[in-house]
C-alpha cells in the first residue's frame, strides 16, 4: 500500500513531463501527417540523401566504413540501426526522430524545474514542445534532432549535479558528451568548460570525490569518443577523435571573401559528395603532392589561421557580423529549407508564427535579468550557452547550427514566462522594467533583415524544382523555378535549371532567352553553350547553333556528345 501511494504521489508530482511530453509527440506526428506527400520527404536531397546512402552502406557492409570519417558519424549509424528494424524506411527515422525530440522536451522541462520551479518546467518544456524549428527538425533526415537529444540529456545531468551531486553521474555525463561531439564536433568545446565546473562543484567535498569525479568525467567522454577515434586510426593510420572535418570548415567561414554562411570551395558543388573530394584535391593542388586527411585539415586550418592573423580588422568585422547572424530571428536555409516546409505545412506554419527564435531570445534575456539573483547557481548554464555561442559563430551559420543555443533559452525563457507572471502579479514593476527594456534592446536587432532572404529562397525553391523533375513531375518544377527567378534575377545557375525544363516541355524558344541570359555571367560554361545550342537547332537557328556548339567544344574538346554535335556540320574539327 505504502509503494502504491509513492507511485501515485511520484505520478501526480511529474505530470507535467508526461503532458509535455505527450503535446510535443502529438504536434510533431500530425506535422509528419502533413508533410507526407511533399517533394521533399519522398525524394531526398542534399545532407538527406547522403546520409540515407551512408545509413544503407552501412546495413550493407555489416556496418564497416572503408574511409575515415569526414562527417560526424554517430547519425547515418542511428539512421543505420532504425533502418536495420524497418527495411530501409526514412519515414520511420522521422517518427523515432518525433519520439526523441519530445522526450527532449520533457527532459528540459524536468531540467527547468530543478534549476527553479515545475511550473517553469512546463513552460520550458511546452516552449520547446511548439517551437516550430524544432518540429521542422525532428521532421528531416538531418542530425540536429539526435543532437537535441543528447543536449537535453546532458543539461539534464547537470541540473541533477547541480541539487545533488552523485559521483558516479559525472561519467554518464562524460559519455554522453562523447556522443554529443560525434553529433555535433563543435561540442567538444563544451568539454573542458564542464571540466572546469566538474572541479568548482566538488570544491566542498572530500578528496576522494574531487580526484575522482573528473576522472569519471574524462573516462565518460573517452568511452563516447573511442569507436570514432580507434576507426580513424585504423582506415587512415592517423588520430582524429571524431572527423578530419574542422580546416575545410574553418576555412569556410574564415577567409578573404567569406560571407558568414555556407560556400562551397567550388561554386555549384554544395552537396557532400563533393565536400571531401573538393577540400582534398584544392589541397593537394595548391601543395603539389598527396595529401592525408589529417594533412588536408591542417592545410586549410593553416589558410584560416593565416587569414586570421594577416587581416584582424578584418576578420574582427566577419566574426561580429556571424555573431549577429547567430542571434538573427531568420533561420538560415541548408539543402532544406524551414520556409519551404512551412509552406508545405499548415500546421508547421501556425506555429511558427510565434514559435520562432525572434521571441524565444527576448524570452531567454527575460529570464536571465528574472534569474539573476540566482547567477551562481546558474554559472553553468551561462558558460555553456557563451562557449556554444563561440563554438558557432567562429565556423559559419545555418539555422541548425545555432539550434543548440535554443535549449538553454528555453530554460531561461520558462523561468521568464512564469517570473513576468508572479511579478505583474504582485505589482513588482521595479524588477519587471529592467527586463523588458532587456528584452525588447535585444527583440529590435534581431528582427533585421541581414540576411539576403529572398536570394536564399531563391536557391531552396531551384532545389525543389530540381527534385520535382528528378521526379518526372517537369511541369510541377517550373513554377517554382520562375518564381525563383523573379526572387534573384541574376541567379544563372536557375536560369540554367529553367531553361532545361522548358527545354524538355519542347518549349525551345522560351529556353533560349534564359540559356542567353545565363551565358551573360557564365560564358565559359560548355553545357550552357551546348545547351543552347540544341535549343537553337531545334527552332531552325542553324547559325547560331553551329556557333554555340563550336563555341562548346573549344571550352571542353574531351566532351564525346560535343565532339560528335560539331562533326555533325561542315567545319573541320581542329
Amino acid at each position: 500500500m505504502i509503494r502504491t501511494d509513492t507511485k501515485q504521489s511520484a505520478l501526480k508530482q511529474h505530470w507535467y513531463l508526461i503532458f509535455v511530453f505527450a503535446c510535443a509527440l502529438i504536434v510533431r506526428l500530425v506535422y509528419l501527417a502533413t508533410i507526407d506527400d511533399f517533394i521533399l520527404v519522398t525524394h531526398l536531397v542534399g545532407d538527406a540523401a547522403g546520409y540515407d546512402q551512408w545509413a544503407r552502406t552501412l546495413v550493407a557492409d555489416g556496418w564497416r566504413w572503408p574511409e575515415t570519417f569526414y562527417q560526424a558519424p554517430l547519425y547515418p549509424y542511428f539512421v543505420a540501426i532504425v533502418y536495420k528494424f524497418t527495411g530501409e524506411d526514412a519515414m520511420a527515422v522521422r517518427v523515432v526522430q518525433c519520439i526523441l525530440g519530445s522526450v527532449g522536451c520533457a527532459l528540459m522541462a524536468w531540467s527547468a524545474s530543478r534549476f527553479f520551479s515545475h511550473r517553469a518546467g512546463l513552460a520550458t518544456g511546452l516552449i520547446l514542445a511548439f517551437y516550430a524549428p524544432a518540429i521542422f527538425f525532428d521532421g528531416i533526415l538531418q542530425k540536429t534532432s539526435v543532437g537535441f537529444f543528447l543536449l537535453a540529456t546532458v543539461i539534464a545531468l547537470i541540473a541533477s549535479q547541480v541539487r545533488r551531486a552523485v559521483v558516479w553521474r559525472w561519467a554518464i555525463l562524460g559519455l554522453v558528451m562523447g556522443l554529443l561531439a560525434l553529433t555535433r564536433e563543435n561540442a567538444m568545446a563544451l568539454v573542458p568548460v564542464l571540466g572546469i565546473w566538474c572541479l568548482i562543484h566538488t570544491r566542498g567535498c572530500d578528496v576522494r570525490t574531487r580526484l575522482v569525479s573528473p576522472i569519471l568525467f574524462l573516462f565518460g567522454f573517452g568511452v563516447g569518443v573511442a569507436p570514432a577515434a580507434i576507426h580513424n586510426h585504423r582506415a587512415g593510420g592517423e588520430f582524429a577523435i571524431t572527423t578530419f572535418q574542422l580546416g575545410p570548415n574553418l576555412y569556410i567561414g574564415n577567409h578573404d571573401g567569406a560571407t558568414g554562411r555556407y560556400d562551397p570551395m567550388i561554386p555549384g558543388r554544395e552537396t557532400p559528395e563533393f565536400e571531401r573530394t573538393d577540400a582534398t584535391n584544392l589541397a593537394e593542388q595548391a601543395v603539389g603532392r598527396e595529401l592525408s586527411p589529417k594533412q588536408v585539415s591542417d592545410y586549410w586550418l593553416g589558410e584560416s589561421l593565416d587569414y586570421i592573423r594577416e587581416h584582424p580588422f578584418d576578420w574582427a568585422k566577419l566574426l561580429a557580423f556571424k555573431t549577429a547572424l547567430t542571434f538573427n530571428q531568420y533561420e538560415i536555409p541548408d539543402t532544406e529549407s524551414f520556409e519551404l516546409y512551412c509552406g508545405a505545412s499548415w500546421w508547421l506554419r501556425s506555429f511558427a508564427l510565434v514559435g520562432h527564435f525572434g521571441l524565444i531570445l527576448p524570452l531567454g534575456v527575460v529570464g536571465a535579468f528574472l534569474t539573476w539573483s540566482q547567477r551562481k547557481r546558474l554559472a553553468v548554464l551561462y558558460a555553456v550557452f557563451v562557449v556554444m555561442t563561440v563554438a558557432i559563430a567562429v565556423f559559419y551559420l545555418f539555422g541548425r547550427y545555432r539550434f543548440p543555443l535554443v535549449p538553454v533559452l528555453a530554460i531561461f525563457s520558462g523561468a521568464g514566462v512564469v517570473g513576468l507572471i508572479e511579478r505583474m502579479k504582485s505589482h513588482d514593476w521595479r524588477s519587471v522594467a529592467p527586463a523588458l527594456v532587456a528584452a525588447i534592446v535585444v527583440a529590435i536587432p534581431c528582427q533585421w533583415r541581414i540576411n539576403p532572404e529572398a536570394e536564399l529562397h531563391a536557391s531552396q525553391l531551384g532545389n525543389l524544382g530540381v527534385a520535382l523533375v528528378l521526379e518526372n513531375r517537369l511541369p510541377e518544377a517550373i513554377p517554382h523555378f520562375e518564381r525563383a527567378i523573379e526572387l534573384h534575377s541574376s541567379a544563372s545557375r536557375l536560369r540554367q535549371f529553367l531553361a532545361q525544363g522548358f527545354a524538355q516541355m519542347g518549349r525551345f524558344s522560351e529556353a533560349i532567352r534564359h540559356y542567353r541570359v545565363a551565358l551573360e555571367s557564365r560564358s565559359d560554361d560548355a553545357n550552357l553553350h551546348f545547351n543552347l545550342a540544341v535549343a537553337l537547332e531545334n527552332v531552325g537557328d542553324r547559325e547560331n547553333a553551329i556557333r554555340h556548339y563550336f563555341e562548346a567544344y573549344r571550352l571542353n574538346p574531351e566532351d564525346l556528345e560535343v565532339k560528335r554535335a560539331v562533326e555533325r556540320f561542315s567545319r573541320p574539327v581542329r
